[in-house]
């Protein structure tokens, strides 16, 4: 969940960031509802929240490097760490001080180094409980797909800063190959079980749609919002028919938005500012409320619970948006390494008059 601001022209977006990430947090509520005993919500399908921050990442990543004229690679990733390392291991520090001090009250974290390890590292590695690829901070493993999208994309500017065409072809081309060989070794090689996922598809997708809109060919317009409804529809309807549409209702989703007029900063994209927050902390916030609710509050009933538990996840968002990642983020883009200090030739002695 990357947070590189789309601009104002582009508020849409960032009410998506809002829109999904707050679909993923009401899938743990689900989660949270299931262990208390209360009935569900049936928020499974809000899962595809994430393939929609795939596809804006995509879009988000190439609009913002053609708005700047280009961008060496070395800086392009180094933005990219910015963005996402300092919040990610905050927090995956926290879960691991939680796993090491008071274990019982993580019911689905054990702590192994060779684990914790890759999850520092945007390893995929099989999570020691659930045996799924899931980091030490659960939400993370969409940021394995992250940080491998933006090797790639480092790569195709390295390698054609200024050819757009063969930008395009690079990185279409290596997600695709990275997509078969996966594929046709995931049998013989764990990881690639992890990697041989239509998802990486999902950012081709918005880098696609990210070339349409920098060209302007098509007429933003209100009615692009049925498009963008269509596109929740089919991830509505399609969770049981696979990855092409899934693929295809989040490129509606946010083709439809990018093409809307220009909106005004609201309550939405504001959430969508603290999206990257939110997507990290939520889960933890919900588990230390449902720990709460099922010694104290279990017969204040599931609807209270789900108000309580979406308030707090928002509360802690916030403050962590507020107090750590802006700042941390402020921090990081001014330290900039410092040049050696010129060494000053000593002055040449005055001659000797008496010489």
């Amino acid at each position: 969940m990357t947070i590189e601001a789309p601009g104002r022209d582009l508020v849409a977006v960032q009410m998506l960031r809002g829109i999904a990430a707050t679909m993923v947090l009401f899938v743990h509520v689900d989660i949270q509802l299931e262990r208390l005993h209360y009935g569900t919500l049936g928020t499974a399908w809000m899962s595809r929240g994430v393939d929609i921050f795939f596809v804006i990442s995509g879009f988000i990543m190439w609009t913002s490097v053609e708005r700047r004229g280009g961008m060496p690679a070395g800086v392009f990733l180094r933005n990219r760490l910015i963005r996402i390392v300092p919040l990610y291991w905050f927090v995956t520090t926290i879960v691991l001080l939680v796993g090491l001090t008071i274990p019982q009250v993580l019911s689905t974290t054990k702590i192994d180094a060779a684990h914790v390890i890759a999850s520092y590292m945007f390893f995929p590695a099989r999570h020691p409980v659930t045996s799924y690829f899931w980091p030490l901070l659960i939400p993370g493993w969409s940021l394995n797909y992250e940080m491998l999208f933006y090797v790639v994309f480092a790569m195709s500017l390295g390698l054609a800063p200024g050819a757009r065409g063969v930008r395009l072809a690079l990185i279409a081309s290596i997600l695709a190959a990275i997509l078969l060989v996966a594929n046709l070794t995931k049998g013989r090689i764990d990881v690639m079980n992890f990697y041989a996922n239509p998802v990486l598809l999902e950012f081709v997708a918005g880098v696609l749609l990210g070339i349409g809109w920098r060209a302007g060919v098509i007429r933003r317009s209100p009615m692009w919002l049925i498009v963008a409804v269509a596109g929740f529809v089919l991830l509505r309807l399609g969770i049981n028919w696979g990855s092409t549409a899934t693929l295809a209702g989040a490129t509606l989703i946010v083709g439809g938005a990018v093409l809307l007029p220009a909106i005004p900063h609201n309550p939405i994209s504001s959430i969508g500012d603290a999206s990257y927050s939110l997507y990290l902390t939520h889960a933890i916030t919900l588990s230390g409320i449902g720990l709460l609710w099922a010694q104290f509050f279990q017969p204040l009933g599931s609807q209270l619970f789900v108000l309580t538990g979406v308030a707090a996840a928002f509360t802690v968002a916030f403050l962590m948006y507020g107090y750590f990642e802006l700042p941390m983020t402020a921090l990081l883009k001014r330290a900039r390494v410092r040049p050696p200090a010129a060494v000053v030739a000593p002055a040449p002695a005055a001659a000797d008059p008496q010489q």
